[in-house]
């Protein structure tokens, strides 16, 4: 896995002119920069929070890997501490069957504590990855699916409803709002692209105004994206050691 994740780093390729803000910040990391990222890292469980994660979910941001749970909650958690007033939604919320359940994993990584000002989620509709966004200040809500199917984004709209909204103290407050911007080309970049709308969101994006910072461009930079949030997480996971690996699995 490590060696095909390095194999993968080298065949890289993308266009400067294609990326925009706020995914340069990486555009000066040199591929034996990342490469050495993977082959340092120990690809047994770890925790965020009290999720365990095996490490080597990390490196399915190669090729075209779909994401799993690891991947995402990780680069979750890398937007949480990019930005400010950020709170994570746990994706695994859905996967519950009672509402007492959805509920207490939702909150499990502190999307409703104070200082809490924006809200992310990125959960799994069934072999298939859709996103939300909560401005509690502004009490708006944005929902967004890869496929722009109407069938996912009213699945999302109903746990936002149901479990969101009452946790956050909110219930029919937010005004919500489809994302319509971005629709994946392939079968498995759709955990990328609902991260990739969820830092375009936090960074200041709105429906109205998405045209000012989506550029169809970053289609041709599949490849760049991944390598960007790979590095991050990866990164972030060296920061913070076992600060966060205590706990249990979420129940």
């Amino acid at each position: 896995m490590t060696t095909a994740t390095v194999d993968w780093i080298e065949t890289v390729e993308f266009q400067v002119e294609d990326i925009v803000e706020p995914f340069k910040d990486t555009l000066d990391i040199t591929k034996v920069e990342y490469k050495s990222a993977v082959e340092v890292l120990n690809l047994g469980k770890w925790f965020f929070g009290r999720h365990p994660l095996h490490r080597c979910e990390f490196l399915n941001f190669r090729e075209n890997l779909w994401l799993h749970t690891g991947s995402i909650i990780g680069a979750l958690f890398v937007l949480r501490e990019t930005y400010e007033d950020v709170g994570i939604i746990n994706p695994r919320f859905l996967d519950f069957d009672t509402m007492e359940q959805r509920s207490r994993i939702a909150r499990g990584y502190g999307a409703a504590d104070l200082g809490v000002k924006r809200v992310i989620s990125v959960v799994n509709l069934q072999h298939h990855w859709g996103a939300f966004f909560v401005d509690q200040r502004r009490k708006r809500c944005y929902l967004f699916d890869p496929m722009q199917l109407k069938s996912n984004i009213s699945t999302l709209k109903d746990a936002v409803r149901s479990i969101v909204e009452p946790m956050l103290d909110m219930t029919d407050q937010l005004q919500i709002e489809t994302i319509n911007g971005c629709e994946q080309k392939d079968s498995t970049s759709c955990g990328l692209w609902c991260l990739v709308v969820m830092v375009l969101l936090l960074f200041g994006a709105t429906p109205e105004h998405w045209s000012s910072y989506w550029n169809d461009s970053l289609y041709n930079a599949v490849g760049y994206l991944r390598m960007r949030y790979m590095l991050k997480i990866l990164k972030l996971h060296n920061y913070f050691g076992v600060a966060e690996a205590e706990g249990g699995e979420d129940k």
